[in-house]
């Protein structure tokens, strides 16, 4: 059976890096990837959805460096903070675009960060800082309009926007009382994706929920942030795509790496994503629920990371 740490990583789909446009869109999608993905990931379907049909959407990758020999909380603080300047930078920048966030998986706990707050000990031990998430009451958060994650490493049981059958299950960190707070307070902004058999959102056995969600998700969740943009569906418009150069400027990372931006609008997401691809891992180990039993996640960790990346 694969362990719960052998998901974060079966996530991987061959689309190029994108990094900020140069023109504003009137919706713009953030996404953060799977552990191990190459940009978007399975997301890029999901973006392809929500955009297509939309006169003027387009999307750019969270930039944080989550490879498998990467350090889990390294990962997912640098993305948090990255995802801050980038979202607080295109606002700047555009201040009438109407902005949606997701994250898959890894990506997932990162936009929880980035919404409600992050901080603690996860696998290996590691520690995350305490990080500050952006406020739903002001800039940029305001301009957020639609934001979800899908297999959520720290997906918390009964919370008011969690959606499908895992609802009612913690997944392997859940959040404490004051980050969930926070979350709750984007109200309907906000969904939680998970899938009672998904082994990381809801410590369930079955792995291919945790692989297939945007197949099994990415119809009802574009039309739901289409009616969060305000945007009538049917309205079509001619496939657009360009390409510039754009690097990140993460504090975090020593180097700047160039990424090549490609934006897509309109009617269909063959550009925006290309399948994934799955390639079977084994594991023996269950990553432990909480900090305390993070020890036990230490085994585990490897090979849950590692079939992400097909």
């Amino acid at each position: 059976m694969h362990s719960s740490t052998t998901l974060l990583l079966i996530a991987a789909t061959t689309v190029n890096a994108i990094g900020i446009r140069d023109d504003c869109k009137d919706v713009h999608i953030f996404l953060a990837k799977g552990n191990d993905e190459p940009y978007p990931g399975r997301q890029g379907k999901l973006a392809g959805a929500i955009c297509s049909g939309l006169k003027s959407c387009d999307y750019e990758d969270i930039q944080f460096q989550n490879a498998l020999e990467d350090p889990f909380c390294d990962s997912v603080t640098e993305g948090v903070k990255n995802g801050i300047k980038q979202i607080t930078a295109y606002n700047k920048k555009c201040p009438d675009s109407k902005l949606v966030v997701s994250g898959y998986s890894q990506g997932g706990q990162v936009v929880g960060d980035i919404l409600g707050g992050g901080g603690g000990v996860f696998f290996q031990n590691c520690v995350e800082p305490d990080l500050q998430g952006l406020n739903p009451k002001t800039l940029p958060g305001s301009k957020i309009v639609a934001a979800m994650v899908f297999g959520d490493t720290r997906h918390t049981k009964d919370q008011p926007y969690n959606v499908h059958s895992g609802k009612g299950k913690d997944g392997l960190f859940p959040r404490p009382a004051g980050m969930l707070e926070n979350l709750a307070s984007y109200g309907d902004v906000f969904r939680n994706y998970c899938v009672e058999t998904d082994p990381i959102c809801a410590k369930g056995d079955e792995v291919e929920t945790h692989l297939n969600c945007f197949d099994v998700f990415t119809d009802d969740v574009a039309e739901w942030v289409k009616e969060r943009v305000g945007e009538d569906a049917t309205t079509t418009t001619a496939v657009t795509k360009t390409s510039t150069k754009a690097k990140s400027t993460a504090k975090e990372t020593s180097t700047k790496e160039e990424t090549e931006t490609t934006t897509e609008a309109a009617s269909t997401t063959k550009g925006a994503s290309k399948e994934a691809t799955t390639k079977d891992t084994t594991t023996t180990a269950v990553a432990s629920t909480t900090a305390d039993a993070s020890s036990t996640a230490d085994s585990t960790s490897l090979s849950l990371r590692s079939s992400h990346s097909r």
